[in-house]
This record gives structure tokens, sequence and C-alpha cells, in this order.
């Protein structure tokens, strides 16, 4: 009986000793709480809506200039065929001024599309920086949020001092999980 009592006491010391430990405070408690989410940050940050868009247009501007030099090409060629058939330099002169106004027409008609296309752009990136920008700021927001949740639990859960040290001493995930 006298051996239950001395382990009675023993225990009773242990738990009041384990209550009386060091509590973190609410600063520490989040310290550790943002070296935990550093480390589980994703390495690599997701693709820029804004450079996937601008990576979109240039191919349509590429389709729409190789769809403009193609035209350009047709009327050179028409014009080297009928070149061939002139006889006289005045009438491949003719030729010549009248297969240019041809070019300009066409890159008049090529020029509106260019034109609508770059608004496109313009408003597709616009667009895209805004809804970047709110996804940054729900994100960080978030962040913020689950941070100050992590730490009002620490705090809620009266972690000591010394595991808080212990986390914040950590290099890696696997040690930041070992601490006790």
């Amino acid at each position: 009986m006298r051996k239950f009592g001395t382990v009675l006491v023993a225990v009773i010391a242990v738990a009041f000793g384990a209550s009386c430990a060091k509590k973190a405070t609410p600063a520490e408690c989040k310290a550790a709480c943002q070296k935990k989410a550093d480390f589980t940050k994703p390495a690599a940050p997701a693709e820029d809506p804004v450079q996937k868009v601008e990576g979109e247009f240039q191919q349509k501007m590429q389709d729409l200039a190789k769809q403009m030099g193609e035209a350009m090409q047709a009327i050179d060629k028409e014009l080297q065929a009928k070149l061939g058939e002139a006889k006289d330099d005045a009438a491949k002169e003719a030729l010549n001024t009248e297969y240019a106004q041809k070019k300009q027409e066409v890159q008049q008609q090529f020029q509106p599309k260019f034109q609508e296309l770059a608004q496109q752009k313009q408003k597709a990136v616009q667009a895209a920086q805004e809804a970047k920008a709110k996804a940054e700021a729900d994100a960080k927001a978030a962040a913020e949020k689950a941070l100050q949740a992590c730490a009002d639990q620490c705090v809620k859960d009266r972690t000591t001092k010394a595991k808080v040290d212990c986390q914040l001493k950590a290099a890696t995930q696997a040690d930041f999980d070992k601490c006790k």
C-alpha cells in the first residue's frame, strides 16, 4: 500500500510538472505555424494566366500574318506569270503598278483584322491580370486565415515552449513533425 501512495504522489507530481511547463506565446505559435506553412508551400507556381493569354494571341497573330503572306505570295506569283508574257517595258511597268495596288488592297483588308486581334488581346490580358490579382489576394487571405487558425489551435492546445522551439529549429518537414 505504501508503494501505491508513492506512485500516486509521483504521478501527481509529473502531471503537475507537465501542466506547469512553460507554454508557448501566441507569437511563438504563429512563428511555428508559419514555418510549417513554408514547408508545405508548392515548389513550382501555377502557370501565369497572363503569359498563357500572351502565347495564345501570339499564335493567332502569326496565323493571321501567315494568311496575309500567302495572299501576297499569290499576287506575286500571278505578277511573275504576267511579267513573263509582257512584251515591252511599258507593259511590265503597268503590271508592276497594278499589282502593287493589289498588294496594298490586301494589306488594307488585313489591317482591321490585326487591329481587332490586338484589341481582343488587350482585353484578354487585362482580364487575365485581374483574375491573377484576385486569385493571389484570395490565396493570401486563405493562407493568413489558416495561419491564424493554426496559431489559435496551438495556444488552445497549450503547446509547450520546448515543442515550439524545436519546431522553429526544424530544417525539414520530417524534423518539424518529430517535435514533441
